[in-house]
């Protein structure tokens, strides 16, 4: 799997942060993934978006657990 660097405002390496709207194009790059991939898992779990659908707080929070990642949503 393609990794890209993760960057924390805290250093603390399982928090992610990031502002609403929580897109898959957007949540991809902290996770250290390529967007497709973030979609291909959502539609292993019967949820389809597209790559710039904004995602519900829970399906982005459960998607980042997944991924030991704490998300973390500003308004």
């Amino acid at each position: 799997m393609n990794r890209v660097p993760v960057q924390n405002p805290d250093n603390d390496d399982d928090r992610i942060y990031l502002r609403r709207p929580v897109t898959a194009q957007g949540l991809a790059p902290l996770l250290g993934m390529k967007s497709h991939h973030v979609l291909a898992e959502l539609m292993g779990h019967n949820m389809f978006y597209n790559l710039k659908e904004t995602l519900p707080d829970p399906v982005a929070q459960n998607l980042a657990g997944e991924h030991h990642r704490i998300l973390v949503i500003n308004d």
